[in-house]
């Protein structure tokens, strides 16, 4: 399932801010509950904050504690989880913690929980500087 937000009176989530799109980025809810945000080539981008660094995302899966800007605009994630109603198994992800002692306690830190991807910096490409998906 999946929800528009945006400036649009027709989005499901609508956000009264000059600097969100139109429509700005799809919320979906997974199977299993888990709620995503898909950017829909936003003009201002969609950013998360997680671990105390805000990063430009095209797509995630929220976790507990994060903090999610359309734009400049600052959206709690409980307004995000709310466009599902309350009749919905929308939940967020484990919390992510920062890791600050190096490779081998993160790895062994990592073996602890499940094998989940890995948050990574998007790439760019060199000549139209666009956002790349990854593809696997």
């Amino acid at each position: 399932m999946s929800k528009m937000s945006g400036r649009d009176t027709s989005c499901d989530l609508v956000l009264g801010d000059p600097t969100v799109s139109r429509f700005h980025a799809r919320i979906e809810l997974a199977a299993d509950g888990l709620v995503s945000i898909v950017d829909m080539d936003s003009r201002n981008g969609v950013f998360l904050k997680r671990n105390d660094a805000w990063i430009r995302i095209k797509r995630v899966t929220l976790c507990i504690d994060d903090h999610v800007r359309f734009g400049e605009h600052d959206v709690p994630l409980e307004k995000l989880t709310a466009v599902f109603g309350r009749r919905s198994n929308a939940k967020l992800g484990a919390r992510h913690f920062s890791l600050r002692h190096g490779v081998k306690d993160a790895r062994s830190f990592a073996d602890m929980f499940d094998s989940e991807p890995v948050l990574r910096k998007p790439k760019r490409n060199p000549v139209t500087g666009k956002i790349e998906e990854d593809r696997l």
